[in-house]
């Protein structure tokens, strides 16, 4: 039975549910604080990795690993083929990008997440050159979720 990841919005928190069925109907409800808005289904790293690039090992940089530059480097390559009228391919190829290498800057995070549900590539851009809030954080302060171990139930 396959175990998928939604977001809290409002917890600001990844949760993991066991599902009974491989195509869940509906969002499970925050396990943690009943009346929080609608959970969002996440893809998760595991989903987006490649088989033929393993995690580095924790001896080794992201840059160190073999197989990691390959297929960073395939990435590359995809780069002059994507359109970029298209932020949902663009964010795609952002969030591969952004595992391979380890990044986990709540900023980009924040802007993939957006280009992802389809909004405008150059109003991220000018998003990610502002600080809104004087933070010092683009995108308003957006910071990455944090990630709940326990695994629920739908």
């Amino acid at each position: 039975m396959p175990i998928y990841e939604y977001l809290c919005r409002d917890c600001n928190t990844v949760y993991q549910f066991f599902s009974r069925t491989t195509s869940p109907k509906t969002a499970p409800a925050c396990p943690k604080i009943s009346g929080h808005r609608a959970l969002e289904r996440q893809m998760s790293g595991f989903a987006i990795g490649a088989p033929s690039a393993p995690p580095p090992s924790p001896s080794e940089a992201p840059g160190e690993n073999p197989a990691t530059m390959a297929r960073m480097e395939g990435l590359m390559g995809k780069l002059g083929a994507i359109d970029e009228n298209d932020p949902k391919a663009v964010g795609h190829l952002m969030r591969e990008m952004a595992i391979l290498s380890g990044d986990a800057d709540p900023r980009m995070e924040e802007a993939i997440r957006r280009l992802e549900g389809g909004e405008d590539l150059e109003r991220i851009e000018a998003l990610l050159e502002e600080d809104p809030d004087g933070t010092g954080s683009p995108l308003g302060g957006a910071s990455s979720p944090r990630m709940d171990t326990s695994l629920y139930e739908m």
